[in-house]
This record gives C-alpha cells, structure tokens and sequence, in this order.
C-alpha cells in the first residue's frame, strides 16, 4: 500500500512540474505582451490567413529579434483601442501619435507617416478649403475611434457619421449618406477596393494633416519592454532592414526624415 500511495504521489509532482515548465515556457515565449492590429492595408492586414503588411512586418521582425513568440492578432481597430487602453502589456498598431493620445499610452517609433484628407464622389461638385467649411456639411463618414474621427471630434465637428469599418464610410460616401469622408493617402485604395469601387469613383477635396504613425503600448507596460523595444526598432532602421520592409510595400516612398526620427 505505501508503495502505491508512493509511486501516485510522484506521478502527480511529475505531472505538476511538467504543467509548471510548460506555462513558465509559454510565459518566457511571448513575453506576457499581447500584440494587436486591424485591418488597414497596406499597413496591417490578412492575406492567405496570415496578419502582414509593412507595419505587421516591422513588428513581427522587433518580436523575432527580441525571442518572442509571434502571437499578432487581428481585430477590430475599436476593439483594439478599448483592450489597450484597460490593460498593461498590450501593443497595438500603427496607431497616430496624436495630442489627445499622448498620455494614454508610451510610443515606439515612428514606423510610418501619412496625410488625412477628405475625400468626396467624384462630380459631386463639393469644395472644401477649410474646416469651417466642413462643419458646414450635412454628414461626413468616419471609422470608429480612428484619429481622424478623434482630430475631427477635438476640433467640434457634429456632423460625423461613425462606423467600425472603413469600407462602410465609403460605401455611405458613394450611397449619398455621407457628403465626404475622410482617409489617409497611403491606405485609402485598398480600402476604396475592399468596398467594391475604384479610386476614379472618388476625388480628394481638402487635406486635413499629415503626421507620423506609431507602435502604442499600454499603460502599465514595464518601462524597460518600452525601452528595449525602441531599441531593437532603432537597429532595424539602422541596419537597412526597415526600409527594405518598408519598400517592399512602397516603393517610392520618401523615408528620409523617417528613419532620422
């Protein structure tokens, strides 16, 4: 009987330790940082069920040189704000480094830059040369917790009809529910694609800004995650392998004051 009661008691410490090592491996892989996108090509999307795009690829190279375990995930812009905002130890990207964000999260960067204009149907007719002259306008289509639709609310706009995904601003553009909407110059076709039109169906009428996109990491992060993250950007811009991603996507882009930053 001893040697049952025995030979069960180290079984169980066997099997304890092993569950013991296992989560502590699991841990140490991915670091205890939860990693968030959305759909926004050419900066981060899905193709052949993988998370890419020059920011995704910018990120998954700082993980790999960092020995954590791809774990990126796509979600809703929304819902990847709200997560991040809640909770320590969770990056989402590529997020506007903006005045009315600057304290909600720390900031590794910059991985991009990009202008938001507003865009109207084309042959509407509709001049834009402020935005007084957009407040004027019955409704402009915006994507839910985007900083376009953050700098539009900041600046007093009432006329912003809200939505989750950046293709149903442009179909309310093209349907006539919307008057204008508003988009970044870098990521605007495909998104004018997904939605199902071209951008011959469309026409810029005024640029809003332009400005620098950012990997956010949450409150609460530990600063040295902060740190060491920045760090590793660093060398890959250092070392050409920024814009070789980068280039990948756009190959004309201009990354002088980008990589200097």
């Amino acid at each position: 009987m001893k040697k049952i009661v025995c030979c069960s008691l180290l079984l169980s410490l066997v099997i304890l330790t092993g569950c013991v090592c296992t989560t502590q491996q699991s841990t140490k892989g991915n670091n205890g940082i939860k990693i968030l996108t959305e759909e926004y090509p050419p900066v981060t999307f899905m193709k052949d069920g993988k998370v890419t795009g020059f920011a995704t690829d910018v990120v998954r190279e700082i993980i790999a040189r960092q020995g954590i375990a791809d774990n990126i995930q796509l979600t809703s812009w929304d819902e990847a704000y709200n997560v991040a905002l809640r909770n320590p130890n969770v990056v989402i990207f590529s997020t506007e480094r903006t005045e009315k964000r600057e304290k909600l999260f720390r900031w590794v960067g910059p991985v991009g830059k990009n202008s938001a204009i507003f865009y109207a149907k084309k042959g509407s007719g509709i001049k834009i040369k402020s935005l007084d002259d957009a407040k004027k306008i019955a409704a402009i289509a915006t994507t839910t917790n985007w900083f376009t639709e953050q700098y539009l609310k900041d600046k007093g706009f009432k006329n912003l009809v809200s939505s989750p995904l950046p293709a149903t601003s442009v179909q309310q553009l093209m349907n006539g529910k919307a008057q204008i909407s508003i988009f970044t110059d870098i990521t605007i076709p495909e998104i004018v694609r997904n939605a199902g039109y071209s951008m011959d169906d469309l026409e810029p009428v005024f640029t809003v800004s332009s400005t620098y996109f950012y990997i956010a990491v949450s409150l609460g992060t530990p600063d040295e995650t902060v740190r060491k993250w920045q760090s590793v950007l660093d060398d890959l811009k250092a070392d050409g392998t920024f814009e070789k991603i980068y280039r990948s996507y756009i190959p004309n882009a201009d990354l002088r004051d980008l990589i200097k930053r």
